[in-house]
C-alpha cells in the first residue's frame, strides 16, 4: 500500500473534479456517443516492439512482442470502457509501460462492444482468441489482465473456463475492476461522492446495453463475476483506490477470496480515483507496474 497520495495525483484529482469529468462521462454513457473504433498503437510503442495484427471473428487483435529479452509470460490485456468505449491512447501507453517492465508478449484485442454486441458475443470472441493463444503458446505462462470493465471480463471469463474444465490462466490481474454490473453494493453511494471518473447512473446505462435486454439478470456471474464460484481458481492480484466508485466491490472480492482460501495479492491505494493505473505518468501507476513486475517474475 502506498502511504500518501502523490502531488501529481492530487493535481490530477482536483483537475478532474474541477471540470466535472464524471458528469461528462455520464452524459456520453447515457447517450452512447463514444467512438467505437479502437485507438491504434502509437509511434512510441511501435518503435520499441514488434507489432503484429490479425483478425479473430472479424475483430482486430494486436500481438505486441519485445524486440529483446522476451520473457516466457503471455499477457492477454482486456481494456476498460464500461463495455461501450474502445481502446484509448492511454491504454496503449499502459501496454507500452507494461512491456517495458515485464518483457512479456501482450495480446490486445478489440473485443465486441455494446450496444452493437452483447456479452455473449464478447465471450464467444474471447473463447476463440484464447484457443488461438493456447495453440501458439501452450508451454508458456498466461496472465489475464484488465482495467475496469476489462478486469470484470477477465475474471468472468476465467470462471467460465474453470466451469468448462479448460486450462485456466496462471494469474489474473485486476485494476479498478467492474465486478458487479447490478451496482447493488450499499456502499456505492458514499464512494460515488468521492470518485471523479464515474457515476452509478452512467454505469447502469452501460450495463443494460451490454446485458442485452431489460430483463437480463445483472447478477449472472458472466456479467458480474463477484457472484460467481471462486473455488479452484488461479492466483488473483487486485489494485484498487479508496476514491474509486468500484472500490467497495474490490473489498468484497478480497473477502470472498479469503473465504475460499484463494491466493490473492491486494493493493489498496489511499485516495486514488477510478482507473488511475492507466494514467501512467502518476507515481502510483509506476508503483503498480513495479509490483506487477515483481509478482509476475
Amino acid at each position: 500500500m502506498t502511504r500518501h497520495i502523490s502531488i501529481e495525483s492530487k493535481i490530477a484529482y482536483q483537475l478532474l473534479k474541477f471540470i466535472n469529468f464524471s458528469k461528462i462521462v455520464e452524459v456520453k454513457m447515457l447517450k452512447d456517443t463514444f467512438n467505437k473504433s479502437p485507438a491504434l498503437p502509437g509511434y512510441s510503442l511501435c518503435n520499441k516492439v514488434e507489432v503484429h495484427s490479425f483478425q479473430t471473428l472479424g475483430r482486430s487483435v494486436w500481438e505486441i512482442t519485445p524486440k529483446t529479452a522476451n520473457s516466457t509470460t503471455i499477457i492477454l490485456f482486456l481494456h476498460g470502457g464500461a463495455y461501450i468505449l474502445n481502446l484509448t491512447k492511454m491504454h496503449w501507453k499502459f501496454v507500452e509501460k507494461l512491456i517495458e517492465c515485464t518483457s512479456a508478449t501482450v495480446y490486445v484485442p478489440d473485443y465486441p462492444l455494446a450496444p452493437e454486441y452483447i456479452w455473449k458475443d464478447t465471450y464467444m470472441f474471447l473463447n476463440e482468441l484464447y484457443t488461438l493463444i493456447l495453440e501458439k503458446h501452450r508451454e508458456r505462462s498466461i496472465v489475464f489482465m484488465g482495467d475496469s470493465a476489462g478486469g470484470g471480463l477477465a475474471l468472468g471469463f476465467t470462471q467460465k473456463l474453470r466451469d468448462e474444465s479448460k486450462r485456466l490462466p496462471d494469474h489474473v490481474v485486476l485494476f479498478s475492476a467492474w465486478l458487479d454490473l447490478s451496482l447493488s453494493n450499499p456502499e456505492l453511494e458514499q464512494y460515488e461522492k468521492r470518485d471523479v471518473m464515474l457515476t452509478v447512473k452512467g454505469l447502469k446505462a452501460a450495463a443494460q446495453r451490454y446485458a442485452g435486454n431489460e430483463d437480463a439478470n445483472l447478477k449472472d456471474p458472466r456479467l458480474s463475476p463477484i457472484y460467481g464460484d471462486f473455488s479452484n481458481l488461479c492466483q488473483i492480484t487486485v489494485f484498487t483506490g479508496t476514491n474509486d466508485l468500484l472500490h467497495p466491490d474490490s473489498k468484497k472480492l478480497r473477502e470472498v477470496c479469503e473465504v475460499h482460501n484463494l491466493p490473492l495479492n491486494y493493493f489498496e491505494y489511499p485516495t486514488m480515483f477510478h482507473d488511475w493505473v492507466i494514467f501512467t505518468f502518476l507515481p502510483e501507476s509506476k508503483d503498480a507496474l513495479k509490483k506487477i513486475r515483481k509478482i509476475l517474475r
